[in-house]
């Protein structure tokens, strides 16, 4: 069983509408008549009368006037506590649950992609620590990964949450600067909403989703045409922030939730470029270039994981054609040419 989580901090929902009280009273007077019925006591269920919908109809008011001295969340619209009454007694916290697992998932990552050790080498020291301090579950520090372009950063991400069995949510800092996409947009604009990565853990129901925000050393800021600004960076500082996180208020909901459980793992090629104070609540690590040996692994690995034909091994190789220059090495090129033969693999055959 998976450890359970409280992610609202502050909100108490009723299980049924305000709306659907009169409909609840009707029909369980309803049933007592034909339960009556059924058991001989009279020859046949009487009618639900005027008199009897007067009085349900009274009944109910009374219960919605008792109820709004305890309710929360009047603000909401149904849609909204639709969405919030499933996670109500919380959400899971998935990934590794046991010190053996955690090795597992190390040993994957350092035989897929053995240029990336330094980074493999923290997330598995992360993994390892809260797993016996905290239980089950993947809970890494917020982290940067530099380096530069196609040196497999997101590709690695994506693997920790495939490997841990978790919801990823990937969002580029390239080509938004606005903080909405992290943090949402309040109730009054158009198009207002939760964040992505609030709403994947609504639909999901888990605690720990992990966040890739690809180049997030791109994003800006943006201004409205009332003066007012937004800025991504801006956004993360709250979420990144421990203390802050556990109590988080979002701007859409207007109520707290627990976002301190987050995977954040930030993709950039300059450091120097992001605010001081983003800087300071992540770990930044920088990342090498692989070499042809640590590329032809990688390749091999990917071609027997994907399940396809030995000799793509070969015709990749010849077709990303190596420069002698190493820092020229494109990871992002052999994981494109991978997906495209996979899918050239999915054709029928012709006879």
């Amino acid at each position: 069983m998976p450890r359970i989580v409280p992610l609202l901090t502050d909100l108490k929902l009723f299980e049924t509408e305000d709306e659907d009280i009169e409909r609840r009273l009707r029909n369980h007077l309803e049933e007592l008549r034909y339960s009556s019925c059924k058991e001989g006591k009279t020859e046949e269920p009487k009618r639900v009368t005027w008199q009897d919908t007067d009085t349900i109809r009274r009944r109910a008011k009374k219960i919605i006037e008792a109820r709004g001295k305890y309710s929360q969340g009047r603000h909401l619209s149904r849609a909204d506590r639709k969405m919030l009454r499933p996670v109500m007694n919380g959400v899971a916290v998935g990934g590794p649950s046991t010190e053996h697992q955690v090795d597992e998932i190390a040993a994957m990552l350092y035989d897929e992609l053995p240029w990336m050790q330094r980074v493999i080498h923290e997330i598995w020291l992360d993994m390892r620590h809260n797993v016996i301090e905290h239980g089950p579950g993947l809970r890494l520090r917020p982290t940067l990964l530099i380096g530069g372009a196609g040196l497999g950063k997101t590709h690695l991400v994506r693997r920790v949450a495939e490997l841990s069995n978790l919801p990823v949510v990937h969002i580029d800092g390239g080509a938004s600067s606005e903080g909405f996409p992290v943090a949402g947009l309040s109730r009054g604009w158009g198009g207002a909403e939760c964040g992505r990565p609030l709403k994947t853990m609504l639909s999901t129901q888990v605690a720990n989703p992990v966040v890739v925000i690809d180049e997030v050393d791109k994003a800006g800021t943006a201004f409205g045409t009332s003066g007012h600004s937004t800025s991504m960076h801006t956004a993360l500082l709250g979420l990144l922030e421990p203390v802050s996180a556990v109590d988080w208020h979002c701007p859409y909901f207007q109520i707290g939730f627990d976002l301190s459980r987050i995977n954040w793992l930030m993709t950039a090629n300059d450091a120097s470029v992001l605010p001081a104070l983003l800087r300071s609540r992540v770990r930044t690590i920088h990342i090498d270039p692989p070499n042809r040996a640590q590329l032809a692994t990688f390749i091999e690995n990917e071609v027997e994981r994907r399940f396809l034909p030995e000799e793509c091994v070969d015709q990749i190789w010849q077709a990303i054609q190596m420069p002698i220059n190493n820092n020229a090495v494109s990871v992002r090129l052999v994981v494109k040419l991978l997906e495209e033969v996979q899918r050239l693999e999915t054709l029928p055959l012709k006879h």
